[in-house]
């Protein structure tokens, strides 16, 4: 399931977000221009739509109450976060990994370098895995040389921890 539903269900309520200095600037700038910026732009077309005849049968209507609804969701939703975290560091120096760390893993024939992230942060194209997800989960508390197995849900993934920096 992913974090936006878990969060509108209130899965995460009470339950701190571990989150980077550079993600909760992020998500204040975000915030702020939803607020300011978002609000006004979603004001001014309902305006213009109500300045039109016949505007609340028009499917255009429904759309921008749509965007509003979307808006205020996504506000609640950077509120609940950034009144509820964490400042994790980015990296504590040790060798164990853990979030903020970058680790080199080796698994059936390949090597892969990921960095371990919030699932606030997660962004696996960039190789940022988060640590809620299987592996990321699998290679909190690893070592180099230790070899750990993720639960991948379709197979069980045997990875090799070859360094951690």
């Amino acid at each position: 399931m992913d974090f936006r539903k878990l969060l509108a269900k209130g899965l995460y309520r009470g339950q701190k977000f571990q989150l980077t200095e550079k993600k909760v600037k992020e998500l204040k700038r975000e915030l702020k221009e939803l607020e300011t910026k978002g609000r006004k732009e979603i004001a001014d077309r309902l305006d213009w739509l109500r300045s039109l005849p016949n505007a609340r049968e028009d499917t255009t209507f429904s759309e921008v109450l749509d965007d509003k609804n979307y808006l205020e969701n996504r506000i609640n939703e950077l509120k609940e976060i950034l009144s509820n975290y964490e400042i994790s560091n980015e990296k504590k120096h040790t060798n164990i990994v853990e979030i903020g760390s970058e680790v080199e893993v080796g698994f059936e024939g390949y090597e892969a370098k990921y960095k371990i992230v919030s699932a606030l942060e997660a962004d696996p194209l960039n190789n940022k895995i988060s640590d809620e997800s299987p592996v990321g989960k699998a290679l909190l508390g690893s070592r180099a040389g230790d070899i750990v197995y993720a639960d991948t849900g379709v197979a069980k993934k045997k990875f090799r921890v070859l360094k951690v920096s």
